[in-house]
């Protein structure tokens, strides 16, 4: 009885034991496919939807910021009236007048204009027939009808506006120059002279010496006188300047052909500033000088006579034989006039 009770004791306890094993083992076998892979799905799943919402946001506000951006741009600006300006104009001559035969001559005439918008222009006469363009007008200008007042007009919404000129028949004048030689000259004093050269200083004699010159200006008489020159140069000096007698005076006086001790004291007008005792050349070119060529010309003795001198009158003040000496040739005047 004992022994069948130990052999069935250790019979359940076999099957006990195989039962366990067999638990473990199968416990062993057992993969957790379903749960693994439900959290890898979960997990792939969540951070998916994660890169898809932060994707979907970023592109949302990329989006966003493209249309405001683009509405901004898009935005329509009110524009502001637009500003006018009332013409003006004016008018230049640019070319002529202009020979074309001998009785005809002409003009070319700029129309110098500003204003908002952009003025029309229109002429009262165009012999070119707008060749020279919208802003220029030619005028031909016959011998037999001297005269024509050109009128140009700018026109625009805010106004108008109108310049004129006068155009008259005629070729422009030559100039032309002259160059005038010394008609006379001569040197003066106190109680001699001579007709040889133009002497200023003391003389060898201790006098005071004051030169005379003067020109024929006949040949432009009743011409415009444009320019005049009146020069001295390269005079003889003698070794010791004469430096007590002051600054250098050129004058403008009357006196007669054929100088005389008498006209020493003759009244002058200073035609030139005073020079000092070093300068050479003397030139003298001021209105002064034009205006007494012309005076001089229409007379029935057109000589135009200057005096030289030392600004102090007198012996006594410098050596004796001290200054310069001009002759013909180094007195000369140039005028420019109009023929």
């Amino acid at each position: 009885m004992k022994k069948n009770k130990i052999s069935i004791l250790i019979a359940l306890l076999t099957a006990v034991i195989f039962f366990s094993v067999a638990a473990v083992c199968n416990l062993c076998g057992i993969t957790p496919t379903t749960d693994t892979t439900e959290k890898v799905d979960v997990g792939e799943t969540t951070a998916a939807g994660e890169t898809t919402a932060a994707e979907t946001t970023a592109a949302a506000e990329t989006t966003a910021k493209t249309t405001a951006a683009e509405t901004t741009a898009k935005t329509t600006v009110p524009t502001e009236p637009e500003v006018k300006e009332v013409p003006t104009i004016s008018l230049a001559i640019y070319e002529g007048p202009t020979t074309v035969s001998s009785d005809v001559c002409y003009y070319r005439v700029a129309a110098i204009v500003t204003g908002k918008p952009a003025p029309t222009i229109s002429w009262s006469k165009d012999d070119s027939g707008s060749a020279w363009g919208k802003d220029k007008a030619q005028v031909n200008i016959s011998k037999s009808s001297p005269n024509y007042t050109l009128t140009a007009t700018a026109t625009n919404s805010a106004g108008v506006a109108s310049d004129s000129i006068d155009l008259t028949w005629g070729p422009l004048p030559v100039e032309k120059t002259i160059v005038l030689s010394t008609y006379i000259l001569g040197t003066i004093s106190p109680t001699l002279q001579n007709t040889v050269f133009v002497s200023l200083g003391n003389s060898p004699a201790g006098e005071d010496w004051r030169g005379r010159f003067a020109f024929d200006v006949s040949p432009v008489a009743g011409k415009e006188i444009v320019d005049a020159e009146l020069k001295l140069a390269d005079p003889d000096i003698t070794a010791i300047p004469c430096t007590g007698k002051g600054d250098i005076v050129i004058m403008y006086n009357d006196f007669l052909p054929g100088i005389t001790a008498s006209d020493y004291g003759l009244p002058a007008i200073a035609l030139a500033g005073q020079f000092t005792n070093d300068v050479n050349p003397l030139v003298v070119s001021n209105d002064l000088l034009k205006t007494k060529i012309a005076e001089r010309a229409l007379t029935s003795a057109p000589f135009l006579q200057f005096g030289i001198g030392y600004f102090i009158m007198g012996p006594g003040t410098s050596l004796p034989g001290q200054g310069r000496v001009y002759y013909a040739n180094d007195i000369t005047l140039t005028v420019t006039y109009n023929e």
